[in-house]
């Protein structure tokens, strides 16, 4: 360590700026390669050597601001400044996750754009989004512009006023952040190396009245007056009546409150609110992000993601001139690339929508450990704090919650086949209450005890050459018109791997074998099989071992035939799925810590999110196996009561044969 006498007035310099930000006598004599002895005797006025007042007279024409310019601040401060991930490991010894710098660059750009802007954000629970959204990016927002409005907001006030406060005493902290025991030890974080006001000069100002929970003003630069700023950031719960300010910024974390809103008067409240106060508080040019995860179908984000907005006359301008293409602009990509007639109604969403899975099952590679990359690169979101173990546990055994909270799966119940609710059971959104379908203590291949009349067992399989294949196993019981779902199988096969004929052993094998003595077994053998026999499927019917099969078995073998008449029929198409949901006529088997639940979600995932449009869900093969069944159930099933009216269907479907 140099002696005072050979410092320089450059070093000196250097120490008195670092001494000025926050920092100790002994780090900042440490930084700047000062003795700390001579630093002590020149701060004590024991001695005054030349450098130290020339240093000192240098420091002091900067200004009396406790906040350092920019170009004051060392390069690691500066790195901080421009980039979030060096920021939130620097201050907060935070390992952010490359979904949320992706999130903090679509902020970033939209805080920058001179219109207000609304985005929703949907992350699973435990992805670390409350820390981040209402921490780490307004602390990394307030740093690069002191002169920022914000606000956070909560379902409470309470818990609004519980952010703001942690957020407050981040910019007060004296003493470098230290990291869990236990974070540390799964490698989520790590102690910081400095405090926020260490690097960027003091936030907390003289005046005391303006430093509380639910409201404070940090210190702006050049000492502008406090009492004409407006406060930096404030604390709003939906609980506490009038909304009032504007903002630049406004962050709202995990507002839906499934308990409070059960019923369609509240959620139509909720609605209102949103539209009447919530949406209202933006300057121009501000943001506001709405952030949490997905709950229901009907939740908040839900209606945010439905909103839609008129274009503006720049955008209208873009698609008369015929420069709508590709990404240019994002708003206009979903717009026709032919002018529109002046009587267009040209609207689009009106928030943006960033939307993170815990798993991405399309570019899963099997390397599911901690160690293993996140996403993108990765097929988990957070492989550290949400693991493999902890979700494949959440996904056996509740597959439901699995999709929506942490896939974020979602849609729109007015446009789909079946409402989830449906399903799930509860108050619809159109006051009515739905018995679900679940049976939550039947497992596969079992029934309800004491039936009242023995059921029809039917099997439908919608083939496929090259790829997945549904098969789907239903009991169905006149008296109650239930159908009892006892299998459900989406997987690659072939036709082999269907039916099959064992030479050797002189045996058949196969699914179709294996569920016909399941269902024997149980004493409701398997009746009849129902097969897409459309093109390319007709060759399973054809082989002679299949109608042998059927023969010895007693089963009975209804080919199906899939045109856009019958598919797309009111009555008898594949819209006749939905009143048998909504009525509860379609059970499920659902009993946990079983393979139940998984099954029944292969169909359930596709009947709440399909669409005649096609734009739902990605596959429709469970869809189409159980819409097989149902649409042959009145040609294969004749009623016990001989009075019984038979049903009118249309010459079309009368005369189809399946002989």
């Amino acid at each position: 360590m140099p002696s005072g006498k050979h410092t320089t007035p450059e070093q000196w310099v250097q120490y008195l700026l670092l001494r000025r930000g926050g920092e100790s006598m002994r780090q900042s004599a440490i930084k700047a390669g000062v003795n700390y002895h001579s630093a002590r005797d020149n701060e004590s006025g024991r001695t005054s050597t030349r450098a130290w007042l020339q240093a000192k007279e240098q420091v002091d024409k900067i200004g009396v601001s406790k906040i350092p310019a920019y170009d004051q601040l060392d390069a690691a401060a500066q790195e901080a400044h421009d980039n979030i991930e060096a920021f939130a490991l620097r201050y907060f010894g935070i390992i952010l996750q490359p979904w949320q710098i992706e999130a903090t660059e679509k902020v970033n750009e939209l805080l920058n754009t001179p219109q207000e802007e609304y985005i929703v954000i949907n992350a699973p629970p435990g992805s670390g989004k409350s820390t981040f959204f209402a921490k780490v990016l307004p602390a990394w927002a307030t740093v690069r512009n002191r002169a920022l409005r914000g606000m956070i907001g909560s379902s409470t006030q309470r818990l609004a006023e519980w952010y703001t406060r942690r957020l407050r005493a981040e910019f007060e902290r004296e003493h470098v952040a230290r990291a869990e025991l236990n974070d540390q030890k799964i490698g989520i974080a790590v102690d910081a190396v400095r405090t926020m006001q260490q690097d960027f000069g003091a936030f907390k100002p003289d005046a005391k009245e303006i430093w509380r929970a639910e409201a404070f003003t940090i210190l702006q630069p050049d000492d502008q007056p406090l009492s004409q700023k407006e406060p930096t950031w404030s604390a709003f719960g939906m609980d506490s009546g009038f909304l009032g300010g504007r903002f630049d910024l406004v962050i709202w974390d995990d507002v839906w409150d499934p308990r409070k809103m059960r019923n369609s008067e509240s959620r139509s409240d909720m609605y209102r609110w949103w539209d009447e106060v919530a949406e209202t508080r933006l300057e121009p040019g501000g943001l506001l992000v709405l952030n949490g995860q997905r709950m229901s179908s009907d939740d908040i984000y839900r209606y945010a993601l439905d909103k839609k907005a008129p274009l503006d006359e720049d955008d209208l301008d873009l698609v008369g001139e015929g420069m709508v293409s590709g990404e240019i602009p994002e708003q206009a990509s979903s717009l026709p690339c032919e002018t529109p007639s002046p009587t267009d109604s040209l609207e689009e969403s009106k928030y943006h929508h960033l939307k993170y899975k815990v798993h991405y099952d399309d570019c899963c590679d099997g390397d599911h450990s901690l160690n293993a990359k996140p996403w993108p690169e990765g097929c988990l979101l957070y492989p550290r704090r949400l693991p493999w173990k902890k979700i494949r546990h959440i996904k056996a055994q509740t597959p439901d919650r699995y999709e929506i909270l942490y896939q974020q799966e979602d849609a729109d119940p007015s446009a789909v086949l079946v409402d989830p609710v449906w399903v799930s059971g509860g108050e619809g959104r159109d006051g009515v209450h739905h018995v679900g379908c679940w049976d939550s203590d039947r497992d596969l291949w079992q029934l309800p005890p004491y039936l009242p009349s023995d059921p029809v067992v039917i099997a439908s399989a919608d083939p496929s050459p090259s790829n997945f294949w549904a098969l789907q196993c239903w009991a169905y019981v006149e008296e109650t018109e239930y159908r009892y779902l006892l299998e459900s199988y989406r997987r690659k096969m072939d036709a082999p791997s269907f039916l099959d004929w064992n030479h050797e052993q002189q045996t058949f094998t196969g699914i179709a074998e294996d569920w016909w003595q399941i269902s024997n077994d149980m004493g409701h053998p398997i009746q009849y099989w129902i097969v897409e026999a459309n093109a390319a499927q007709k060759f399973i019917l054809q082989y002679d071992h299949f109608r042998r099969w059927a023969s010895t078995r007693g089963v009975e073998l209804v080919p199906h035939y899939t045109h856009s008449r019958n598919k797309g029929d009111p009555k008898y198409g594949v819209q006749m799925l939905a009143p048998l949901y909504k009525a509860g006529r379609v059970r499920l088997p659902g009993k946990q810590r079983t393979a139940a639940r998984p099954h029944s979600l292969l169909l359930v995932n596709e009947v709440t999110k399909w669409n005649p449009e096609g734009t739902g869900s990605r596959t429709d093969d469970c869809v189409m196996a159980q819409w097989f069944m149902e649409h042959n159930l009145e040609k294969i099933y004749t009623p016990s009561m001989e009075n019984v009216a038979r049903q009118w269907r249309p010459s079309w479907l009368s005369g189809e044969s399946y002989a």
